[in-house]
């Protein structure tokens, strides 16, 4: 007492002297002292001896000279370890300090005194045995928890929770049973004999109902009166019932939570997501796993996602078993799913919505009513608005043209909104302009993270043996885009756009591009790829200025800070040299011949029938407008049909709508596929587009007026209709299921929805000729099933071995290779029995990100891509503005003279830079890749792999082009073949 006593009084004196004075020094020495894990795990032992110590002397009744010297060194211990606590608490304030000294202060001065009055105090002529060292529990206790803390022990893994609720139940048994044993035997103090002199007392009373409601009944106490039997009875029986009715009511909290129910509320300043509408399993995962995704460690400590999902929504029970699986340990604790909806004030108040950072509307990418999702999705969306106004919202609809109804409403400038059709049509339709543009931005838009093998060796030997076009690919697919603050030092020093962009690439070693920048207004934004090498950058009033990087990471993004040397200035010597051509994708198209170009609509100014009507000057003119309207209706249900001149001359692009044969209300948004593959093209340039489907669609309307655009009605499945359209002449082919909703049947699972995808493509490609110039572009919505789309050649066909004969689609799977087929079966396994395929462990598929197929820009995962684009727009709220400016922006291709081959990425660079306004972005490079049947396909079969170490290398190659984003441009030396893709300046260079 005398101990705690004093130290009260210091620390009282110390708080004043902190109120008055400053302290810092003080409080940084408090703040200095750490734990480490040797520390703790020492401090355990001794906590552990200590009390074991003690439960031994209530037997003994003695006190050994080693017992004593180690409590003493473990309470002095603890105690040395509480006075930084002590000077830290009393530093923050009159109120912590107290607060200590009554918590954590008191039983270790309690310890510390009792201990050094052992020796000096004798009972009955023996020396005394009793101290408070019991209370080394509450020490034991906080060193275990402590040590889990430091080991990043999950208690969410049931192995571990277990064990450390038995180890907590343990040291609080320890510390209530030493605690009675020490009240029994000191006996109660003087001020409460006379309340436990009666046998019946108020104690006593509730000591006696409480064990016997609790059906425990030690049978000491008992009442004799007639009365005090009868409340007794009715006691228990009420008792009885009321612990019943108290704990069916916390097993049915429990049960709630666990069933969607339940509450959250994040914590003070945490970042906040809710999501609410009705996503698959696949999209909840997708967009999860990237919000967590390693490349976002730093941004998200603190963030916390609640999802909000109808009543029997498979991913109620599906998600959170997902979360607690292995591997799955960061979100943890951070993920939370509700069964509720977005029109219940009550459901959104449950994860209080008011304190959310941002809200996702996500739709089911497999619905099969696409108008009813993305209205469900308005209006879910307007019943957020009217409860958190203030919130931003993100919502991703199915089809871009029901932004309208968003128009409608007056709240398309509230929200960030997002479409899938439109995206992904405008990506397929630019990919036809520029091959690998597809893999370019879907990279960009992805978080991408290459992982090897966990072992060392293995992974080394699998690094040697992976081609190097592999490895380039990898590299260029772990590249995202940043958006980061330009340094004022470029303003200051009046810079222009290119020597920002050199002296950021000089600063880091070739390894980072500035390709744009995003000048922000408090009213509005403006983002800019490629402004021009002389576009100077402004810092000015309230404007600020970002710059959009392209790096590994955000660490990696260095620029010229006040103090360091600009190195983005430098002499370029004169050079005529002009022999870089453009070839295709854009083909340098000058925009004001482009502007020329004349829609057929406005043949339409003279209508006939609007003379000979009788009408006022303002009714004319709505009549004019509906006759138009009419017209171009009437024009829209009849579509041209592809001349039989161009289906001859070939170069057109195909797209294949799949799965339209049910459909009434066909909607292709092909406007969205002819938008970037016309944007600022020269008439002559103009590449045809011709589409098959087995209905014809009822927005033809958005494209009438486009020249060379075409239907031709049947179905894609059909060879016979698939020469129709002449397919084998084709520049590039489109397969897509898209326009129409999708019919899942009640037990049909989400993989299966792109077996049309899948079987189309098979077909077309197994009728190509070898060598065959065209590329088939296949978009699956459900990333998992890439395996099933192996590279042409690796099945049966024309393009299979001449062996094998011609036997066309039906037998593609009999032409499978040996090794290919295992490996196809066993990836095919694995997507449709996720649980039978954890057996396999030593069977790995890749993720289709890596795969040959989409490196060659002949893959779009659509859905995969669509869910990452909207999580990262989270962490960058451009994102979405830069990846449609870089759809938009004119893209050129460079065909590699041969006076370029063999000099630096970054020597050319800059030339094109400088010399052309071009900004290089990556490289179109063509490489041999592996059909299967060597190594690189067939590590996860073993008998073939014994196969082909005993034998030549019997691997069968085809040669495709595949995207090299953004390669280091101080060690990358160009190549014969290679395509240099740029983005052509933004407007006239401003000085």
């Amino acid at each position: 007492a005398a101990l705690w006593g004093v130290l009260f009084l210091v620390g009282f004196a110390l708080a004043l002297t902190a109120a008055t004075s400053n302290v810092d020094v003080w409080r940084a020495y408090c703040y200095g002292y750490g734990q480490t894990k040797t520390i703790a795990s020492i401090q355990f032992v001794l906590a552990a001896i200590q009390t074991f110590h003690f439960a031994v002397r209530t037997y003994s009744l003695a006190f050994s000279d080693v017992g004593f010297f180690l409590e003493a060194v473990t309470v002095l211990l603890f105690f040395c370890q509480l006075i930084p606590q002590w000077g830290l608490a009393h530093l923050e304030g009159v109120g912590d300090g107290v607060q200590f000294m009554f918590t954590s202060a008191f039983p270790e001065c309690m310890m510390l005194g009792s201990l050094l009055a052992v020796p000096q105090t004798v009972v009955d002529g023996q020396s005394a045995w009793f101290s408070f060292s019991w209370l080394g529990a509450l020490n034991l206790a906080t060193m275990w928890g402590r040590l889990l803390e430091i080991e990043k022990v999950n208690l969410e893994i049931p192995k571990f929770a277990v064990l450390d609720a038995a180890a907590t139940t343990f040291f609080k048994a320890y510390l209530m049973a030493m605690m009675m044993l020490t009240f029994e035997n000191l006996g109660d103090p003087e001020f409460l004999v006379p309340f436990t002199k009666d046998k019946w007392n108020t104690i006593s009373s509730f000591y006696f109902i409480l064990t016997s409601v609790s059906t425990v009944g030690f049978g000491d106490l008992a009442p004799a009166s007639s009365l005090g039997r009868f409340v007794t009875v009715l006691t228990i029986f009420g008792g009885v019932l009321w612990v019943a009715g108290v704990g069916f009511k916390c097993l049915q909290v429990f049960a709630v939570a666990a069933s969607g129910g339940g509450f959250f509320e994040p914590f003070l300043h945490a970042k906040y997501i809710v999501v609410v509408g009705n996503p698959r399993h696949q999209m909840l995962k997708d967009f999860i796993l990237e919000l967590f995704h390693p490349d976002h460690a730093d941004d998200t400590d603190e963030l916390h996602v609640s999802v909000i999902l109808p009543n029997n929504h498979d991913a109620l029970t599906s998600i959170p078993a997902w979360v607690k699986s292995t591997g799955n340990f960061d979100m943890m604790g951070r993920v939370h799913i509700f069964n509720g909806t977005a029109l219940d004030d009550k459901d959104l108040n449950r994860v209080t919505i008011s304190a959310a950072t941002c809200v996702f509307i996500m739709p089911d990418l497999l619905a099969s009513n696409v108008m009813q999702e993305d209205t469900e999705n308005i209006i879910r969306m307007m019943s957020l608005s009217r409860l958190v106004p203030k919130v931003r919202k993100i919502l991703l609809l199915l089809r871009a043209e029901n932004k309208q109804l968003l128009m409608e409403a007056n709240m398309d400038s509230n929200i960030t909104s997002m479409a899938y059709d439109q995206f992904k049509l405008e990506m397929a339709g630019k990919s036809c302009q520029v091959h690998g543009f597809g893999p370019l931005v879907c990279n960009l838009c992805k978080s991408i993270n290459i992982e090897e093998d966990e072992e060392e060796d293995e992974a080394d030997e699998e690094n040697e043996a992976k081609p190097q076009w592999k490895k380039d690919f990898e590299r260029g697919s772990g590249l995202e885009v940043y958006e980061v603050e330009l340094s004022e030092t470029y303003a200051a020093r009046e810079a222009t756009f290119i020597e920002v962009v050199i002296d950021v690439l000089e600063q880091t070693g070739g390894l980072v591009y500035l390709i744009g920048l995003v000048e922000q207004r408090p009213d509005r934004k403006n983002v800019m790829i490629n402004p021009g090498p002389l576009y100077k950058i402004k810092q000015a009033g309230s404007m600020k200025v970002m710059g959009v990087f392209l790096a590994a990471d955000r660490e990696a993004i260095m620029q010229c800070d006040v103090g360091m040397v600009f190195l983005g200035r430098r002499e370029r010597a004169a050079d005529d040299d002009d022999s870089l051509d453009a070839a295709g994708g854009g083909e340098a198209a000058n925009p004001a011949n482009a502007l020329k170009r004349r829609k057929a609509g406005s043949k339409d100014a003279h209508i006939a029938e609007i003379n000979n009507i009788q009408l006022k000057p303002e009714q004319k003119e709505t009549a004019l407008k509906l006759a138009r309207c009419v017209r171009q209706h009437q024009r829209s249900m009849k579509p041209p049909r592809p001349p039989l001149r161009l289906l001859a001359v070939g170069g057109h692009v195909i797209i294949l709508a799949v799965g339209t044969e049910k459909t009434e209300d066909l909607r292709l948004g092909v406007d969205h596929f002819v938008k970037p593959l016309r944007q600022n093209v020269a008439p002559e340039d103009i590449l045809p587009v011709i589409v098959l489907a087995a209905v014809q669609p009822r927005d033809w309307f958005n494209v009438e007026r486009e020249e060379q655009v075409y239907f031709l009605q049947g179905s894609p499945t059909s060879l016979m209709d698939l020469q129709r359209v002449n397919f084998t002449g084709a520049s590039t082919i489109f397969i897509s299921h898209v326009g129409s909703g999708r019919e899942m049947g009640a037990n049909q699972e989400d993989w299966t929805v792109d077996f049309e995808v899948i079987c189309c493509t098979r077909l077309v490609e197994s009728q190509l000729p070898p060598g065959s110039p065209v590329v088939v572009i296949s978009d699956i919505v459900v990333d998992g099933n890439h395996p099933f789309l192996p590279l042409p050649g690796q099945y049966g066909g024309k393009a299979a071995d001449a062996h094998t004969g011609r036997r066309g689609f039906r037998a593609s799977l009999a032409d499978i290779a040996e090794s290919g087929r295992a490996s196809l079966l066993n990836a095919a396994a694995m997507v449709a029995n996720p649980e039978g395929a954890k057996k396999r462990e030593k069977i790995k598929v890749d993720d289709y990100f890596v795969q040959p197929r989409f490196a060659a820009g002949r893959l779009f995962a659509g859905g995969n891509t669509f869910t990452s684009l909207a999580a990262n727009t989270f962490y960058n709220p451009t994102l979405i503005d830069l990846v449609s400016a870089m759809i938009m922006c004119q893209i050129t291709m460079i065909r590699l003279p041969a006076s370029w081959e063999g000099k630096s990425y970054f020597e050319l660079f800059d030339y094109l830079l400088w010399r052309q306004s071009l900004l290089a972005i990556g490289i179109y490079r063509h490489a041999d890749m592996s059909l299967g049947g060597g190594k690189e396909m067939d590590r996860s079969n073993a008998r073939t792999s014994r196969r082909i170490a005993s034998s030549k290398d019997t691997r069968k190659t085809v040669r495709l082009g595949f995207i090299y984003t953004a390669p280091p441009g101080k060690e990358t030396a160009l190549m014969p073949g290679d395509m240099i893709i740029c983005f052509q300046a933004a407007g006239p260079d401003t000085k």
